[in-house]
């Protein structure tokens, strides 16, 4: 069986789950669907708690958020199945043969990354910058991502063994938005467990806003200068995961630090002025996230890590 794993938060979720029931009716396949809302607002868990009736599907809601980590964790305590799929409540399944294109190669990995695609070009200003972060630096074939699998994996659609998982879970210690997917793929790889990366992308709906992309982003941004403060064991991974921290690195000992700590003050409103435009730049993006790192710079963290430079 595969237990189908989704984290509800502010979504409508009906049309994923009846995708993915007709899809395991029409293969013979057996499945159940943990659909776990994080506080969603209550217009929508109006709406998704209807699919509390449904055949294989079990419908729970919290009465706080507890997170991005703890809830995949929760998702994974109450699975029955021996695998566990986990998906993004923000994601639309448009391939007919998304769950086939799993169960083809379950026995071929531990791990295995279907991937993540966008739609056209949003005609809302407001979300090209979520929309151009998506399409160039996401969207990528299993052919470039298994270069590099343990860097490429993605919390939004992948599939464990529900004991491998409960070898390793979502570190629980990171709140808020930003690098939990990053420290589980670190931990695959200490542990020399497998991923393959296949083409079989789940479709993201969920575009953020400009300034609510932006202020995740942000979040991200402060999630890494906590695990680098505070997990002084994950950050030789960490730099040689994550290129934001490689290029500080770079600048820092350029001695750029101080221009970029301007930048974040100074210039702040006017490169989030035209992030949001219509034409958002992604390196004015990554410039930004440095800034904000600059901002959060810790000397007791990156002196630390200088044996590593």
């Amino acid at each position: 069986m595969i237990s189908i794993c989704v984290p509800v938060y502010n979504f409508d979720v009906t049309e994923l789950t009846d995708s993915l029931l007709e899809q395991a009716n029409r293969i013979g396949y057996p499945i159940e669907i943990l659909l776990f809302d994080d506080h969603s607002l209550s217009y929508f868990r109006k709406i998704n708690s209807r699919l509390n009736n449904r055949k294989d599907v079990n419908y729970l809601e919290f009465d706080f958020n507890i997170g991005r980590s703890k809830i995949r964790n929760r998702l994974a305590d109450f699975a029955s199945g021996h695998w566990l799929l986990f998906l993004d409540c923000d994601m639309v399944i448009d391939d007919p043969n998304f769950l086939q294109g799993y169960v083809n190669v379950l026995a071929k990995a531990q791990v295995i990354c279907g991937g993540i695609k966008y739609g056209k070009k949003p005609f809302r200003e407001e979300l090209i910058l979520r929309w151009k972060f998506g399409v160039y630096r996401e969207c990528k074939k299993a052919i470039r991502r298994q270069l590099s699998p343990y860097k490429s994996f993605m919390s939004g659609n992948f599939l464990i063994p529900s004991e491998v998982f409960h070898t390793i879970r979502f570190n629980e210690d990171i709140s808020g938005y930003g690098h939990e997917d990053t420290v589980f793929g670190i931990d695959l790889k200490r542990r020399k467990i497998a991923i393959l990366h296949i083409d079989n992308p789940s479709f993201h709906l969920g575009l953020e806003p400009c300034f609510d992309f932006l202020q995740k982003s942000e979040q991200s941004v402060i999630n890494l200068s906590k695990l680098m403060q505070n997990a002084p064991d994950l950050r030789k991974d960490l730099e040689r995961t994550v290129r934001v921290l490689r290029v500080f690195k770079i600048l820092r000992y350029l001695g750029l630090i101080i221009l970029l700590r301007w930048v974040f003050r100074v210039v702040n409103p006017v490169i989030r002025h035209s992030l949001c435009s219509r034409h958002p730049s992604l390196l004015m993006f990554d410039v930004y996230k440095l800034a904000l790192l600059s901002k959060l710079y810790s000397k007791g963290w990156m002196s630390s890590l200088s044996k590593y430079f």
